[in-house]
C-alpha cells in the first residue's frame, strides 16, 4: 500500500477535516461531496452493497434475509456517516459486521417504521391520488428524519414532527437538491429492477445514500446553531490542533519505520527512529511513550531498547524517576543486561528502585553496572547506596565491607557521604 493509499483509508484525516470545516458555501464543497462515496471505506461499501443489493432480487426467498441484513447494516452506515460528518470529520468510516450486535436497534427500527408507514399510505391513498403526493413528500422528508435519528439525544426529540420539518426549512436549497437526487435515483432503481444493468443502479443508489448522507451531515455541522439540532461538535482549538498533528506525525514516522522493517533494512529503521527527536510537539513525552509502546507490541527488541533509553533520559530531565524506573524494568524484560544510557542514569534510577521497596529491580541494576562498568563512578555509587540499604536492614558488618574499598575513591563526587557512613559504622563497631 502506497503512501497516498494508507491516508486515504485513514480514519482520522485533519486536513480534510480542516478542509471541510473552513469551507461553509456548499457549492464550493460540492466537489469533495460528490467524491466522498468513492473514497477510503466508501468505495468498497458502494461496490459491495450495491453488488448485493441486486443479487438480493435474484435470491428468491433467501432475497429476504439478505435484504433485511442489508438494510441494518445501511441503516447503521448511514446514520453513522451523518452524525460523523456533523461532528466535523471529512473521512468516511469503516463498516463491520458488530454494528448488527452493538448498533442502536431503535434508532434502526424508527427508520424501519418510517419506510414502512410511507410505503403503507401510498398505497392505500394511490386510487384517490393522493398516493403519489404523499410518497414525493415522503421521500422529501426522508433525510430531515434520517438526521434528526441519527443526531437527536433522544426518542422524544426524534419523533419531533417539529424538528424534522425544520430540518428540511431551514437547509433550503442543499436539502432539496438531495431529495430530488434520491427521488431520481429510486425511480432508476425502480427501472432497472430485474435487469443485469441493475446491479449498476444498486451501486448508483448506495453511492447516492452516502452522498446525502455526508451533505446533511455537512450541513447540520456548518448550520447546528440555526437548525437546533444536538450536535456534538468539537470546535478545533490550539491545543486539539497540535493533538492531531501529534498523532498524525506519530503515524506517519511509524509507517516509514515498519517500510524498512517490511524491506528487512534495520539500520534504516534505526536512522528513521533517532532522527525523530520529537521536538516541537505538543506533548513530547507522550509521544516517546507510545511510541516505545509500539515497538514493544512489534517485538522490535532492539529498537525497544534504543527507545527506551531515550525515553529514560526525557523522564529523568523531567526528574520523574518513578516512571523512568518503569521503562528501565521492561527494558531488562527484554535485555537481562540492559543498561540506560549514558550508565549515569543507573545511579537516580537505582536509589529511586530503593525507595519504593523494589529491591529485585535494585539488584538487577547493580549486577549489570557493575558488571558493563567496573570501577566506574557509577559502579562505587551503587555499591555505597547498596550500603545504605544493608545499614536499613541492619547488616552493618556487611556494609561496612562494602564501604571500605570506596574510601579509596577520593575524587568520586559522593566522597564525603561515603566517608561519614564508613566512620560512622566504624564508631559504632569499635563502641561495641
Amino acid at each position: 500500500m502506497t503512501e497516498s493509499d494508507a491516508r486515504e483509508f485513514r480514519l482520522y484525516d485533519p486536513e480534510a477535516d480542516r478542509l471541510m470545516v473552513a469551507t461553509p458555501e456548499l457549492w464550493r464543497y460540492l466537489p469533495k461531496l460528490l467524491l466522498y462515496p468513492v473514497s477510503g471505506y466508501a468505495l468498497y461499501i458502494v461496490i459491495v452493497m450495491g453488488a448485493l443489493i441486486w443479487l438480493a432480487g435474484y435470491a428468491g426467498i433467501f432475497g429476504i434475509a439478505l435484504s433485511g441484513v442489508l438494510f441494518g447494516w445501511m441503516g447503521y452506515y448511514a446514520m453513522g456517516v451523518v452524525e460523523r460528518t456533523a461532528t466535523g470529520h471529512a473521512t468516511p468510516p469503516p463498516l463491520g459486521t458488530e454494528v448488527l450486535f452493538q448498533g442502536e436497534k431503535l434508532r434502526l427500527a424508527l427508520l424501519v417504521l418510517y419506510l414502512a408507514a410511507l410505503l403503507l399510505l401510498t398505497l392505500a391513498h394511490l386510487r384517490s391520488g393522493w398516493g403519489i403526493a404523499i410518497f414525493i413528500a415522503g421521500v422529501y422528508l426522508f433525510p430531515a428524519f434520517l438526521a434528526s435519528v441519527a443526531l437527536q439525544p433522544d426518542l422524544l426529540s426524534t419523533l419531533n414532527p417539529w424538528n424534522t420539518l425544520r430540518f428540511a426549512w431551514l437547509t433550503g436549497l442543499p436539502y432539496l437538491f438531495a431529495s430530488l437526487l434520491m427521488a431520481a435515483v429510486a425511480w432508476l432503481v425502480a427501472v432497472l429492477s430485474g435487469q443485469v444493468a441493475g446491479v449498476a443502479g444498486g451501486m448508483l443508489m448506495v453511492y447516492m445514500l452516502l452522498f446525502v448522507c455526508h451533505l446533511i451531515g455537512y450541513v447540520a455541522y456548518h448550520r447546528q446553531d440555526d437548525i437546533g439540532l444536538a450536535v456534538s461538535v468539537q470546535r478545533m482549538t490550539p491545543e486539539l490542533q497540535a493533538a492531531l498533528d501529534q498523532a498524525e506525525r506519530f503515524k506517519e514516522l511509524l509507517a516509514r519505520i515498519d517500510k524498512h522493517l517490511a524491506a528487512h533494512e534495520p539500520q534504516a529503521a534505526r536512522d528513521v527512529l533517532m532522527a525523530e527527536d520529537g521536538a516541537a510537539l505538543a506533548n513530547p513525552r507522550s509521544f516517546h511513550e507510545d511510541l516505545f509502546d509500539a515497538l514493544r507490541q512489534r517485538h522490535e527488541d532492539a529498537l525497544s531498547l534504543l527507545q527506551g533509553s531515550r525515553l529514560i533520559q526525557l523522564l529523568a530531565r523531567e526528574k520523574r524517576y518513578g516512571r523512568a524506573l518503569d521503562i528501565c524494568e521492561r527494558c531488562l524484560d527484554v535485555s537481562k543486561g540492559y543498561l540506560p544510557q549514558p550508565p549515569a542514569l543507573a545511579v537516580p534510577l537505582a536509589e529511586e528502585a530503593l525507595r519504593d521497596k523494589r529491591l529485585p529491580l535494585f539488584a538487577r541494576l547493580d549486577a549489570n553496572v557493575q558488571a558493563q562498568c567496573p570501577g566506574s563512578d557509577e559502579s562505587v555509587s551503587l555499591q555505597f547506596l547498596k550500603a545504605q540499604a544493608l545499614v536499613q536492614q541492619r547488616q552493618d558488618g556487611a556494609a561496612l565491607a562494602l564501604l571500605a574499598p570506596l574510601t579509596a575513591r577520593a575524587g568520586h563526587p559522593w566522597v564525603t557521604r561515603i566517608a561519614a557512613l564508613h566512620r560512622a559504622l566504624s564508631g559504632a563497631r569499635k563502641n561495641t
